[in-house]
C-alpha cells in the first residue's frame, strides 16, 4: 500500500477509518453478530436429518429347536446383508422462550452495530486529538528553534562587543550558557514530535518507514458547528443508544425466565426403512414405518432455580438502567466542561496574540540596544524567554481549542 506524503486532517482520518486494526475487529464482530442472529432464527425453522447404514454379516447365527421326535431343527436367524435408513423432521410449534431468544439475539446484533459506530466516533476523536498534538509539537519545534537562534545571535553579538572591550568575560560566558540551555529542550521537543508521528502511523496502520508530512496548522479551526448543549443533544449518541438496547435486552431476559412455565409444543415426522436379504433383494424382506408425533412438555418444579434466575435478570436490568443514567449525567457534565474550555481557549488566544506583539516589539528594541551594548545579556535573555513563552502559550491555547471542540462534537455524536 502506498500513502500520500502530505496529509491534512481529513485524509489522515480517512486512513484511520480504512486501516485501523481495532475498527477492522469491530467490523468482524458485527458480522459475527449477524451470523448469531441467523443461528438463533434457525431454531424456529424445521430441522431435517437423514441416516442410513449397510451391514454385512460374515458369520451365520442359528436358532436350535428340539422336535417332538427328539430330532434337532436348526433355523438361521440372520441374513448376509442388511440396510437401514430413516428421515426425521422436527418443528417447534410453540415455545415462547425460543421466540424471545431470537429477539434478544437481534438486539445483540443491533448493539454490536452501535458499538462499532461508537468505536468509530471515538477513534476519529482520538486520531484528531493526536493529529493536533503532533501539529502542536511541530510548531513548538519552530518556536524553540527560533528561540535558540535568538540566543545564538545574542551570543554572537556579545562576542563582538567583547572584542571591542565593551562587555566583560562574564557576560560572554553567560550568553554562551544561555544559548546552550536552549538546545536540550529543543532536542526533547523534536524527539516528542517524532514519537507523535510514529503514534499517528500506528493508529492509521501506516508503515513506520513511510514518510508523512502534516499540512494543517493550529489556526485551522471551525466554530460554526458548535452549539450550546442540552440533554436532547445526547439522545442520538451511539453510546446511549447502545445502553438503551442493553436495558431492552435485560427486559427480554426477564421475560424469557418468566416464560419458563409455559408449555412447549413440538411436531416430529419420521420415516424408517429396514430390510435384510442374502442376495440384495431387499424388497422381499423389508419393514417400512411412517409416523407423525406431536409432543407437549411443561416444567412442574425447578427447585427455586427459575425464581432466582428471574431475580438475577431483574437486578441486571436495574444495573443497566443505572448505568444509562450515570453515563448520560457524566456526558452532560463533560459537555459543559468542554464548552467552558472552548470559551476560555478563545479568550486566551486573543490575549496571547496581543502579548506576542508586545514581546516581539520588546525583542526588536533589545536587539538594537544589545548591539550598542546598552542592555545586558541577562536582560535580552529575559525578553527572549517572554516572547518564546507567549508563543508557546498561544500554541497551547490553540491546542486546547481543538481538543475542546473535539470533545464537544464527540459528546454530541457529531462528525468532527
Amino acid at each position: 500500500m502506498s500513502y500520500s506524503q502530505e496529509l491534512d486532517l481529513k485524509s489522515y482520518i480517512d486512513l484511520v477509518k480504512k486501516n485501523n486494526a481495532d475498527l477492522k475487529q469491530s467490523e468482524k464482530q458485527v458480522l459475527i453478530a449477524k451470523e448469531d442472529t441467523k443461528i438463533a432464527r434457525s431454531a424456529l425453522l424445521p430441522s431435517v436429518s437423514v441416516n442410513g447404514f449397510y451391514q454385512r454379516d460374515f458369520n451365520r447365527n442359528f436358532l436350535f429347536i428340539n422336535d417332538f421326535d427328539g430330532s434337532l431343527t436348526r433355523l438361521r436367524t440372520n441374513f448376509n446383508n442388511s440396510v437401514n435408513s430413516n428421515a426425521v423432521l422436527n418443528q417447534t410449534i410453540f415455545d415462547l422462550a425460543a421466540f424471545s431468544a431470537v429477539k434478544i439475539v437481534k438486539l445483540t446484533e443491533e448493539i454490536s452495530i452501535l458499538n462499532d459506530e461508537h468505536l468509530s466516533n471515538e477513534l476519529v476523536v482520538q486520531a484528531s486529538s493526536l493529529y493536533w498534538q503532533t501539529i502542536y509539537a511541530k510548531e513548538s519545534v519552530k518556536v524553540l528553534a527560533e528561540n535558540s537562534n535568538l540566543a545564538k545571535d545574542q551570543f554572537d553579538q556579545i562576542k563582538k562587543l567583547h572584542e571591542r572591550g565593551i562587555v566583560s568575560d562574564l557576560q560572554v560566558q553567560q550568553a554562551e550558557v544561555f544559548y546552550k540551555k536552549t538546545l536540550p529542550i529543543l532536542k526533547n521537543t523534536e524527539n516528542q514530535f517524532g514519537k507523535l508521528l510514529n503514534d499517528l502511523k500506528i493508529l492509521a496502520n501506516i508503515p513506520m518507514a513511510a514518510p508523512i508530512a502534516l499540512t494543517d496548522d493550529l489556526e485551522t479551526i471551525g466554530t460554526s458547528d458548535l452549539m450550546p448543549g442540552h440533554e436532547v443533544d445526547l439522545e442520538d449518541r451511539p453510546q446511549l443508544k447502545k445502553l438503551k438496547k442493553e436495558v431492552e435486552v435485560t427486559n427480554k431476559r426477564i421475560g424469557i425466565e418468566k416464560k419458563f412455565w409455559y408449555p412447549k409444543v413440538n411436531l416430529t415426522a419420521g420415516y424408517n426403512y429396514d430390510a435384510q436379504a442374502n442376495d440384495f433383494n431387499f424388497n422381499a424382506n423389508a419393514n417400512k414405518l411412517f409416523f407423525l408425533q406431536a409432543g407437549v412438555s411443561m416444567p412442574i418444579f425447578s427447585g427455586g432455580r427459575n425464581k432466582a434466575k428471574i431475580a438475577r435478570a431483574t437486578f441486571e436490568r436495574d444495573m443497566a438502567e443505572l448505568q444509562l443514567t450515570k453515563i448520560k449525567r457524566d456526558l452532560l457534565n463533560q459537555l459543559k466542561t468542554a464548552e467552558n474550555n472552548y470559551t476560555n481557549a478563545m479568550a486566551n488566544i486573543e490575549t496571547y496574540k496581543e502579548t506576542i506583539l508586545l514581546n516581539e516589539n520588546e525583542v526588536e528594541i533589545f536587539k538594537k540596544q544589545l548591539r550598542l551594548g546598552v542592555v545586558t545579556s541577562v536582560e535580552f535573555k529575559e525578553s527572549r524567554l517572554r516572547l518564546t513563552q507567549s508563543r508557546l502559550e498561544l500554541l497551547n491555547a490553540y491546542l486546547d481549542l481543538h481538543i475542546a471542540r473535539l470533545q464537544v462534537l464527540r459528546i454530541k455524536g457529531q462528525k468532527s
